[in-house]
């Protein structure tokens, strides 16, 4: 029982933190960039996809995706960077939450790495109705993988659109808070952060209820 009330002040603190950023800036130094594959886009010519690693001014490294393909990301070289700390809405709110949901907790190699961004980049850019990176599909679309063969294009295509099909499908919980990054002068990013199940907002509620007996004790010694 002892651990649940530093796991209670922790939650708490992380909500605060959270919080705070939500209202202002972050500054961010890009790390490293994560498993990734060379792709051609619409609107990109042989562009290294994939995810990405930033650190905060305190050294802590997460990983975010793009969502400015024609747009260049902060390299290491640029130095701490202010972003904006913001949200999606609508149809693009929606299709990331599906999209993170279903997919981001079980990405693996570079492939999946580079096909989830390239679903990112459809949610975000995408003008048509319909999500798809079919070559030739609306105003954002897959062109092809920089040396790949046409069996790989197309399953390249195919991983990317179930994807898309599961996000647009997603009837479940929302499993991340998903933050928009803006920056004046690199790529705009999407990054997220795990929700607590049911479960530990339950053992949250009961660890509070155990801080305030323990507390109730002590006044009435």
């Amino acid at each position: 029982m002892r651990t649940i009330p530093s796991v209670l002040f922790a939650a708490f603190a992380l909500g605060a933190a959270s919080a705070a950023s939500a209202a202002g800036q972050l500054s961010l130094v890009f790390d490293k960039l994560g498993p990734s594959i060379n792709v051609y886009t619409s609107e990109t010519d042989d562009y290294e996809t994939g995810s990405l690693y930033f650190k905060d001014s305190a050294g802590k490294s997460f990983m975010a995706f793009c969502i400015e393909p024609g747009q260049s990301y902060a390299t290491a070289a640029n130095g701490l960077q202010s972003y904006t700390v913001g949200s999606f809405s609508g149809d693009q709110s929606k299709a990331l939450q599906g999209l993170f949901s279903r997919h981001y907790a079980t990405l693996g190699d570079a492939t999946q790495q580079a096909a989830f961004q390239m679903a990112v980049w459809e949610i975000t850019n995408e003008t048509a109705k319909t999500l798809s990176v079919s070559q030739g599909q609306g105003s954002f679309y897959f062109d092809g993988l920089s040396q790949g063969t046409n069996a790989q294009n197309l399953d390249f295509t195919s991983l990317v659109n179930s994807y898309l099909g599961d996000a647009v499908a997603y009837q479940g919980p929302a499993r991340y808070q998903i933050t928009r990054l803006s920056s004046d002068n690199f790529q705009d990013l999407v990054t997220v952060t795990a929700v607590p199940e049911p479960g530990t907002y339950a053992m949250l509620l009961a660890g509070l209820g155990v801080v305030g007996f323990v507390a109730r004790r002590r006044q009435q010694r």
